[in-house]
């Protein structure tokens, strides 16, 4: 059995390329924390929220990014204390509910869960009820009026 000397030159480069890759890693993760807040063991996410975090946002695209941050179903007043905490000015509670839930029935990316706000792609399998007809009846077309003569 003969073995080979050990190529010293080759392992010290992949460990150092390795480094690199890590040291990247490393940088991009505490940019994140920073901005959203850092992740708690078990899937969860912190509600610490940097200062500037959504400043410059709206409150659909800060609530997105922060549902996104911490994983997981937020109630209104939840998202209101990060995205104020995060930079944006304070909003009443009305004003809030109302944006997510307009955003929910045109875009669909923000849901209402019994309650709390999450991410539509956290739940593909999630149906809305249906909405309400309209009271009005459709206006006949011109050879519906036709036929009936």
């Amino acid at each position: 059995m003969s073995t080979e000397p050990i190529n010293y030159e080759a392992v010290l480069a992949d460990l150092e390329a390795r480094k690199a890759q890590i040291e990247g890693a490393i940088a991009a993760i505490r940019m994140i924390t920073s901005q959203v807040g850092s992740p708690l063991p078990g899937g969860g996410g912190s509600t610490t929220v940097g200062p500037s975090a959504f400043l410059g946002m709206s409150i659909p695209d800060a609530t997105k990014k922060y549902l996104t941050g911490v994983r997981q179903k937020k109630s209104t007043q939840e998202i209101i204390d990060a995205l104020t905490s995060g930079g944006l000015p304070p909003s009443k509670y009305t004003t809030v509910y109302n944006i997510l839930t307009r955003r929910q029935g045109q875009v669909g990316d923000i849901i209402n869960m019994k309650g709390d706000w999450a991410l539509a792609k956290w739940y593909p399998n999630h149906r809305f009820p249906a909405k309400a007809a309209k009271d009005t009846e459709p206006e006949e077309s011109e050879e519906d009026k036709a036929a009936s003569f």
